[in-house]
């Protein structure tokens, strides 16, 4: 039981010094622009524009059992936890080697680094979510199973950051891997369910999406989100499966291989 608990005891140990150096990281972010942290909801809006046009105009999409405005938002819903998702292993997969002197700092653990990009990538998503709710809510299309969504925001975090802890390590031996991630990360998109439903996938290569961990995660939230259901028991197993076995399997490669850290900073 020791064990299992140690990465949230780590977490909430130094969890003060983490969130400052989350808020230091967004700051930096967004220093010298003129719209600041204002680009936080400027950008969900602004992809929400285009991916509007692209399928309901361009591509005519039309998915029998959603409105014109629910088919927008049901894709606005997948593409905001896949944006934080891709955020996050762009820059937590180069954290270690990029921030060479945290990596020396004794109280600043090297686990929190991969950590806090994740954390930081996460703002997108918490936004995003919260212009769908708000939008929802005006219309009238509040739903119980919204309770749901904060624990698979926890799921989708911890399997992030379990993913960021293991690329981060990975990358500072096999300079290759920063490369790796944009590909991985655009095989994902296109793999997973955000601008099409299940039922339109044929039904010879369904089976593409249970082998997708992330669309386990675009489904929850498109179910939650849009349709206000609670997402199936298949669903949300596979959230609970992916996000707790990559979080504690990666923890357990990352503190075994810090020993080699020092050799590649």
């Amino acid at each position: 039981m020791a064990t299992l608990l140690e990465p949230y005891q780590l977490l909430y140990r130094h969890r003060h010094v983490l969130m400052e150096s989350v808020k230091h990281l967004i700051r930096t972010r967004y220093a010298g622009s003129v719209l600041g942290p204002a680009w936080l909801v400027i950008g969900p809006l602004i992809l929400l524009a285009l991916y509007a046009v692209m399928y309901t105009l361009i591509f005519q999409v039309r998915p029998q059992q959603l409105s014109v405005s629910d088919y927008i938002l049901y894709i606005f819903s997948g593409l905001i936890p896949f944006i934080s998702f891709s955020q996050a292993l762009a820059s937590g997969s180069s954290s270690l080697t990029a921030n060479p002197a945290l990596l020396l700092n004794r109280v600043f653990p090297a686990e929190l680094i991969p950590a806090r990009e994740v954390l930081a990538a996460g703002i997108f998503m918490v936004v995003g979510g919260a212009l769908t709710l708000a939008y929802k809510t005006l219309t009238g299309g509040m739903a119980w199973a919204w309770l749901l969504l904060p624990f698979i925001v926890a799921l989708m975090a911890m399997a992030t950051c379990g993913l960021t802890w293991g690329l981060s390590l990975a990358n500072l031996i096999f300079k290759d891997i920063q490369q790796l991630v944009g590909y991985v990360v655009t095989l994902i998109l296109v793999a997973s369910p955000i601008a099409y439903t299940p039922e339109m996938v044929p039904p010879t290569l369904r089976f593409l999406l249970y082998i997708n961990p992330f669309a386990y995660f675009v489904s929850c939230f498109q179910s939650i989100l849009v349709l206000g259901e609670v997402p199936p028991v298949s669903m949300l197993a596979g959230c609970v499966v992916f996000g707790f076995v990559t979080f504690h399997g990666m923890y357990k490669i990352f503190s075994a291989g810090k020993s080699i850290i020092a050799d590649h900073i």
